[in-house]
């Protein structure tokens, strides 16, 4: 490879002794330059070289190594991803993400597919559509024109496991379906959920995952839900979960204070309402008295009746015992009588049984007889199958005999044909035939195949000249515009640069990153007045620079620039810069400084073009070191920049360079001055427009020859059509030559297998021979088993005869048993006619014992009834004494004439307000009640104020804690970018209402003010979300967090800001860990 320079002057590179102030040479970076001189080879490979690499290389002589993916796997958190691949997934056709350990920044311009890659992490980890903003549907992302999808993500396994995990994801358009795999075994969505969580995923947290059609949202959060995000993102689970316990605590403990208030209130209001009703409620108490008095009279009432039927019970008893003596006497009696009936009627019922048992034999008798029966039938059919069986046989002879004439038959006549021998089929004769047709066919197919390729040759032709006839007309329609401009320059400069500058234009695709071209035309002078001094600065190679931004993409231009196999240039320098300007900016002092002693800035503040480029120019150039300004200096000032950290500086028309030599000591410094030229390029002037009369000769010369293409594509085009026609008849003739071939191929090949048939039908003649001769044993074997079937038969018959028998003898016993039964009937109704009046007379004292005996248990229950009840009113407990006092000959009648006295005094007593009485009860009860409820409610309330204090306890020193990281963190962001800023936690009665409290100050002269939507812009607020995401970064118990257009709505300050802050926290916080 060629070596690597910064372009024709000589640069010293420093070494580790040599201060800033000495060196007038750039840091390297990774460029390559070809010009006149002799180019220089390496063994080292300086595509893979950045200018980081370069420095590191030149400094300290180690080499540099990288490993097979371009990144180390080291520094994954477990369930970080290390891989995204994608397959026709939105503008994605095949892509494959490798993001690093630590920050990884996606950058492109609008449309390039940013925004697709967070939208394939969050559908690749089984997170729904909405927590993108975009598409309602999964079918929607997958790729135009195409039907499925898939989406496969690595994440970093924890350390217990053996490899990482790989989820895999196939959404399929049609029904809008998506297929799961883990690790290349299909799984359910949930179980791709349940990783996910298990690793510490949010991707429904705004906090970690913030997709650009969300980032407003997540800007618009209010300060009570971004602290609910926050604790989600940072804190453990359980704060959470202690946060949401506190607000329902303190919802709890609001309404248990305002019940109690409210009860309090109420017992006061209803302890005055219930003196007033006093007076009336002592009348009525004396009335109550009386009244109690008669309910209790009356409640003696089941007392006094149970007296009187306990003396009815009593007598009652005696009579129904009289009654049953006479039935027990009367019964003892006439007793012989009784019994001769009962014998009669057991003989009676043993004749019953005896029938039926009888009745039962004939039943069995009857299905042996069916059972024998069914056998025979068995017999009968086996023996007409055999029949049939050798009918077939029969029949089957018969067939096989006329068989035999056939095949015979068929053999004479296939010998017949094989003494008729057809013509002897020629092969190799039709064969050379058919090649020669087609041997004259592929003969105009090549001839068409020439005519093709000139044809398409000359379209070629004729869409380059078309193509170069478009470019011309732009160049010429752009000629007179200040971009045609600076082409123009820039070809009259060097013609090579041109060449690679178009060449890089028309093959943009093949680049990783932009590609930029020559400062010449990237950049401009933003003040002309400073345009002669920033050219001084310049060497011609320095305005004719290519810059790549990958070591890929330097190799591609290498080699399609360079190579000697591509366009061979030889003017023109190429470099690779991978480091953004803010991080190779280093200026010696600030502007301000730099005003006091008598310049007006850094040279690179006045120059406008690509960061990029800038950042290339930083390390040719030194434009972030050299100082500008319009006016002369004094010699104060002179002095004063001689003894500074500037060693650069153009004031006026002069150009200084102060050398020092600090082994002579500090004053030891020499000065050369020369003077500088007027700018020739960076002056806006109007250039030399001779180019056009050449670019209209050129496309004159192009459109002519345009003209004769297209007449000779049209003779091509007719040559083809005859070739095509002749081509055509030919193939016509091949077919039918074949055609005949093909016949008497066939007609021999019949002939050929006549032997083979004639051999296969003798084969069948005999096989046909073999089964008739084995008729006749066939025919004897079913005569045994028709003979065997006969023997079997008679024997069930003579059985059979046997069993109808035994039926006809069972029928017999059946009727006499009957006979026997209607006998003993007749006997048993003789003797209880004979017997009838002692029955009658038996039957008549049982009904009048049993009418005694059913008074008796009446009246017995009534009693038991009322004594029961006397029992329930006694168990009361009340009164119980004056129950048991009651006079046992007391009747029901004096009882009542005592009740009515009571009533009578009741009548004397006026009741007043017959509800104070009653209004007085419901009150009293409810001031229980409510003194109840106030008592447990300020319990209840004691416990949940020590639930909120001991949770409290545990929950905001956490809370503060975290708040205090975050703060520091988000504090230490703003300060890496000249501002200030802190995070601060609202503390509210109510836990709902507790919130994050972000103050910022981007000013010198503010103070800290509130973060919201008045006091800051747009871009001020995205550069605070953006910290404090960042901020978040080192506590949070994710393992990785996405955020999509993270500089969204703001202005370029705020984001240079931003990417500074962003690039120095990340990788400032890697470098402190490694």
């Amino acid at each position: 490879m060629p070596s690597l320079s910064t372009g024709n002057r000589r640069r010293r590179v420093p070494g580790p002794e040599s201060s800033d102030e000495g060196d007038d040479s750039p840091a390297p970076t990774n460029s390559r330059v070809s010009g006149a001189s002799k180019r220089a080879r390496t063994g080292q490979d300086s595509s893979q070289l950045s200018d980081d690499d370069l420095d590191q290389s030149a400094m300290n002589g180690i080499s540099l190594r990288q490993n097979g993916n371009g990144h180390s796997q080291d520094g994954f958190q477990p369930g970080a991803i290390t891989r995204v691949k994608v397959n026709n997934f939105v503008t994605y056709e095949d892509a494959v993400f490798n993001p690093g350990p630590n920050l990884n920044m996606v950058i492109g311009p609008n449309g390039t597919g940013k925004s697709s890659l967070v939208c394939a992490i969050c559908i690749g980890l089984g997170y729904g559509a909405a927590n993108l903003g975009r598409a309602a549907k999964f079918s929607e992302f997958v790729k135009h024109g195409k039907d499925q999808a898939t989406i496969e993500i690595e994440l970093q396994r924890k350390p217990e496991d053996r490899s990482n995990y790989i989820i895999k994801v196939r959404i399929t358009r049609e029904g809008d379906k998506r297929k799961w795999w883990i690790n290349g075994s299909e799984a359910p969505l949930k179980n791709v959920q349940q990783l996910v969580r298990g690793l510490g995923i949010q991707v429904d947290n705004l906090c970690q995952f913030l997709p650009q059609d969300r980032v407003s949202e997540f800007s618009g959060l209010s300060p009570v839900a971004l602290l609910h995000e926050t604790q989600r993102a940072a804190a453990p689970p359980e704060m959470l979960t202690w946060h949401d316990e506190l607000k329902d605590l303190r919802k709890n403990q609001k309404g248990i204070q305002l019940n109690l208030e409210t009860d309090e209130e109420t017992l006061r209001t209803q302890e005055e309402r219930q003196e007033g009703l006093r007076g009336d409620v002592e009348r009525l108490q004396e009335r109550a008295q009386i009244q109690e008095k008669i309910a209790l009279l009356e409640s003696s009432v089941p007392f006094v009746d149970y007296n009187v039927k306990r003396r009815h019970y009593i007598e009652c008893r005696e009579r129904a015992r009289e009654a049953k003596n006479q039935l027990v006497a009367l019964e003892a009696e006439f007793a012989p009588t009784v019994q001769a009936v009962n014998n009669k009627e057991e003989y009676h019922r043993r004749i019953d049984v005896a029938a039926k048992e009888r009745k039962k034999d004939l039943l069995n008798s009857e299905r042996a007889a069916d059972n024998f029966f069914a056998q025979v039938e068995e017999a009968n059919e086996g023996i007409k199958e055999l029949e049939q069986k050798a009918k077939s046989e029969r029949d089957g002879e018969q067939k096989r005999k006329q068989q035999y004439a056939a095949i015979k038959d068929k053999i004479a006549a296939l010998e017949a044909q094989l003494k008729n021998e057809p013509p002897a089929f020629d092969g190799p004769e039709w064969n050379a035939k058919i090649r020669a047709e087609e041997h004259k066919c592929r003969e105009i197919e090549a001839e068409q195949r020439q005519v093709t390729e000139k044809r398409e040759d000359l379209d070629r032709q004729g869409n380059d000249v078309r193509s170069r006839v478009g470019e011309k007309e732009k160049e010429l329609a752009t000629l007179n515009s200040q971009q045609g401009k600076n082409i123009s320059l820039l070809r009259s400069i060097s013609r090579d640069a041109a060449t690679a500058w178009e060449w890089i234009q028309a093959n943009r695709s093949k680049f990783e990153k932009d590609v930029f071209g020559p400062p010449l035309i990237e950049c401009r002078v933003k003040d002309p007045r400073y345009a002669n001094a920033i050219e001084s600065l310049f060497q011609k190679n320095d305005f004719m620079v290519i810059t790549a931004q990958t070591s890929a993409d330097f190799k591609i231009l290498d080699e399609q620039l360079l190579g000697a196999s591509n366009l061979r240039l030889a003017d023109i320098n190429l470099r690779t810069v991978s480091r953004s300007l803010g991080q190779v900016r280093n200026s010696p002092m600030p502007t301000h400084e730099l005003e006091k002693l008598g310049l007006d800035g850094w040279a690179l503040d006045y120059v406008d073009g690509p960061e990029p480029v800038l950042s290339m120019l930083c390390g040719a150039v030194r434009l972030d070191r050299i100082a500008v300004g319009l006016k002369d200096l004094n010699e104060s000032q002179y002095n004063a920049l001689t003894s500074s950290a500037v060693s650069t500086f153009v004031t006026g028309r002069s150009h200084y360079s102060v050398q020092r030599r600090r082994e002579y000591g500090p004053g030891a410094t020499s000065t050369t001055t020369k003077s500088i030229q007027n700018a020739r390029y960076w002056t806006g002037q109007p250039i030399d427009t001779n180019d056009k009369h050449e670019l209209e000769e050129t496309l004159k010369g192009l459109r002519e020859n345009f003209d004769v293409m297209k007449v000779e594509s049209v003779g091509l085009k007719e040559k083809l059509r005859v070739l095509g026609e002749q081509r055509s008849t030919i193939l016509e003739t091949i077919k039918i030559l074949k055609a005949k071939k093909n016949e008497a191929q066939l007609i021999a090949g019949r002939f050929q297998a006549l032997p083979g048939k004639i051999e296969r039908e003798k084969e069948n003649f005999q096989a046909v021979k073999l089964v008739s001769d084995n008729y006749r044993a066939r025919m004897r074997e079913i005569e045994a088993q028709s003979d065997e079937l006969v023997l079997k038969k008679n024997a069930l018959s003579i059985g059979y005869k046997a069993l109808v028998q035994g039926i006809r003898t069972a029928h017999l016993s059946l009727q006499e048993a009957k006979f026997r039964l209607i006998e003993a009937a007749s006997d048993v109704e003789s003797l209880k006619e004979h017997s009838s009046n002692i029955t009658r007379r038996v039957q008549e004292e049982r009904q009048n014992y049993e009418r005694a005996n059913e008074e008796y248990k009446n009246v017995k229950a009534q009693a038991i009834a009322v004594h029961n009840q006397c029992i329930s009113i006694l168990a009361e407990g009340n009164n119980k004494e004056y129950f048991e006092t009651i006079d046992k000959d007391l009747t029901i009648e004096q009882l009542e004439q005592d009740i009515d006295a009571e009533k009578s005094k009741l009548d004397y007593i006026h009741d007043g307000n017959p509800g104070a009485l009653r209004e007085f009860e419901t009150r009293q009860a409810t001031i229980d009640r409510l003194t109840a409820t106030i008592t447990s409610a300020r319990a209840e309330l004691t416990s949940v104020d020590a639930s909120i204090a001991s949770l409290r306890s545990r929950w905001e020193p956490e809370l503060d804690k975290l708040i205090a990281s975050i703060s520091a963190a988000f504090a230490h962001n703003f300060e890496q970018i000249g501002c200030a800023g802190e995070v601060g936690v609202h503390k509210d009665e109510d836990f709902d209402l507790w919130a994050i409290e972000i103050r910022v100050k981007f000013r010198e002269n503010e103070t800290l003010q509130q973060l919201d939507q008045h006091r800051q812009s747009g871009g001020e607020r995205s550069v605070s979300t953006i910290f404090y995401l960042m901020a978040l970064q080192s506590l949070a118990r994710s393992p990785f967090r996405v955020v999509d257009e993270i500089n969204q709505g703001m202005d370029p300050r705020n984001e240079r800001m931003e990417d500074e802050g962003v690039v120095y926290c990340e990788w400032g916080a890697y470098a402190e860990g490694s």
